[in-house]
């Protein structure tokens, strides 16, 4: 992804900690408002939670769940003896 800031940084790990964490959570924050405005997390949740309760809003708004397996798992101990 080339940063916009400088034409001579092409990795946002090339910058400060602090710089990179801006630009990422600014990408979050554009990409959460495309979401119709109901459908999107509360800003207490984006500023100060974490990217798991961000995940499990989303999952539990658009009604996502969890793909249980399918078919059959058999787990076999090699105990020698």
């Amino acid at each position: 992804m080339q940063v916009p800031l400088d034409d001579s940084i092409t990795y946002i790990v090339d910058v400060p900690y602090t710089i990179s964490y801006v630009i990422r959570k600014r990408i979050q924050v554009d990409n959460l408002n495309e979401l119709p405005k109901e459908k999107r997390p509360p800003d207490l949740m984006i500023w100060d939670g974490i990217p798991e309760e961000i995940d499990e809003w989303l999952n539990k708004v658009y009604d996502r769940k969890e793909k249980e397996p399918q078919g059959l798992t058999i787990n076999i101990d090699e105990v020698e003896g």
